[in-house]
């Protein structure tokens, strides 16, 4: 079947597709109704998971409570790298920041509870921009590309909070876009870099995917790699200037030094990526085969489609990344999530170009979609988080001084990380075991692997000194890392509120 080139020389829909497109154009399938509903889905999943467990001010996953931390401790006049410790960069604290004023003002739980709400609209957006992005390839490949990555648990996983994943994301999808515009617009090209550097400011790893995309660039790459500077010097620079060495030292060489997860096997990894889990008594490692060859066909699919062949680069190289990375966590298959998304979304398009009857196209898609959300549903129907119980918030007004946490979280939850904040002589670190692996926390097996926080001497110093120096101590992580006998210590002070597992001590600071 022959096919049609867009301006810039991309690959365009099938032609069967496109009369489909153009008779749905009009009033069964508009392309806005479309992308919002793939933006009202996305958004209802990745709400529903916060909801059905801790709720919007619900304690969290301990990263989200950092970065709403190290938002408020900038908001009042605390600069990352230089007062306080923070290991990643600061796109984050900078992107948080008007929430953290407004729960200045109102309270910390609410102005929590509205960045995630944001953070939410940021991944249906993201949804959308994958709609966006496949639209040159037909009506198929935006439907399952769009629809594919809301209900993609690892994007669901990722996208539920304020979590530096979902403005990575945003970044690369949105240059990805801009530079599809810049064959006809070569100015756009300045646009996509600038996006592409500031993604780069969520998380280093995204330069990975930014420099790829001059795959894309083609006539316009000195643009697009100016744009990138100008992105990355603006977010990196103000920050770089007041503290260079520590926050190369943080961003760069801590995350390098970190490795508590690095023995996390691939295949552990793979299940993670292709959004794996154990089902109808099959096990997790069955489906993730099937799961790992179906997006490997879509790869292929997209590296052998002109104008799609930077999604399958992209996919590979960032499965690379993930295989590579010294440590391991859930989220981090955000990483692999958009290029699969649209991978997938080509495929469909492709396999839906040799069918002849748009009835077989429309069954193809129907299939494709109900397999995602069969393969995706379990996950996207869990819960995530946990409800501090009544009282908790009124005990804590009540103490009079500072109040210290392994967990920043708990601390927003109390309403006391701005008062504390507000207070010089509070010590309030937005991320307590991030000092783990700074050089001088960081204690190694006589074989080179991390010493566990429990049996890390300098460790236990730190933390107990630390949770000791306010007035009051609340501690809810288990992975802070606490020995039997620090714990001890900071239980023995007198108890100020218990309900459960949640306890607030008096300190023993005179």
């Amino acid at each position: 079947m022959p096919q049609l080139r867009t301006a810039d020389g991309a690959e365009a829909a099938p032609r069967g597709e496109q009369e489909d497109v153009r008779r749905t154009g009009g009033r069964r399938l508009p392309l806005v109704a479309l992308l919002a509903a793939i933006a009202l889905v996305a958004f209802l999943v990745r709400l529903g998971i916060m909801v059905r467990g801790g709720g919007l001010t619900g304690l969290g996953g301990y990263d989200d409570g950092v970065y709403y931390a190290a938002a408020d401790a900038l908001v009042h006049g605390r600069l990352p790298y230089r007062d306080f410790l923070f290991i990643q960069p600061p796109l984050i604290a900078v992107i948080a920041a008007p929430f953290a004023a407004l729960g200045t003002l109102v309270s910390d739980p609410v102005g929590f509870a509205i960045a995630r709400i944001v953070f939410m609209a940021i991944g249906a957006a993201n949804a959308v921009l994958c709609g966006v992005i496949l639209r040159r390839f037909g009506w198929s490949a935006v439907i399952v590309g769009g629809f594919g990555y809301a209900i993609f648990n690892p994007a669901v996983y990722s996208e539920r909070s304020v979590l530096l994943e979902p403005l990575g994301t945003f970044g690369v999808l949105l240059a990805i876009l801009l530079l599809q515009r810049s064959a006809i617009h070569p100015r756009l090209a300045i646009l996509a870099g600038v996006a592409g550097g500031l993604a780069t400011g969520a998380k280093i790893w995204y330069i990975v995917p930014v420099l790829l995309l001059l795959l894309m660039a083609h006539r316009v790459r000195l643009r697009y790699l100016i744009g990138i500077a100008i992105g990355g010097c603006a977010i990196y620079l103000p920050f770089l200037a007041f503290a260079p060495q520590r926050m190369v030292q943080q961003v760069i060489l801590n995350q390098l030094g970190r490795g508590g997860s690095a023995t996390t096997p691939p295949l552990h990894r793979i299940e993670g990526i292709v959004g794996a889990h154990s089902t109808v008594g099959v096990p997790a490692a069955v489906i993730a085969a099937v799961l790992a060859v179906v997006f490997a066909a879509a790869v292929v699919a997209a590296l052998i489609t002109p104008g799609a062949r930077t999604f399958g680069a992209l996919a590979i190289a960032t499965l690379v990344v993930l295989l590579l990375s010294p440590s391991w966590f859930a989220h981090y298959s955000a990483l692999t999530a958009p290029p699969l998304a649209l991978c997938l979304g080509v495929g469909t398009a492709r396999l839906a170009a040799v069918l002849p009857r748009r009835g077989l196209r429309i069954a193809l898609v129907a299939v494709v979609v109900l397999g995602v959300v069969g393969a995706n549903e379990a996950n996207d129907r869990s819960h995530f988080g946990t409800r501090m119980p009544a009282g908790l918030t009124a005990a804590a007004a009540a103490v009079p001084g500072c109040i210290t946490a392994d967990d920043p979280g708990a601390l927003i939850e109390l309403n006391v990380l701005s008062r504390d904040l507000r207070d010089p002589t509070c010590a309030v670190w937005p991320d307590v075991t991030g000092w783990t692996y700074d050089p001088k926390d960081l204690a190694r097996k006589p074989g080179g692997g991390l010493q566990p926080r429990a049996l890390n001497t300098r460790w236990q110093r730190d933390v107990v000194a630390f949770l000791e120096s306010g007035d009051a101590t609340i501690r809810t992580r288990p992975a802070t890392g606490l020995s039997a006998a620090s714990k001890q210590v900071v239980d023995s002070g007198a108890v100020l509120f218990r309900r459960g597992r949640f306890v607030i001590h008096a300190t023993h600071r005179p």
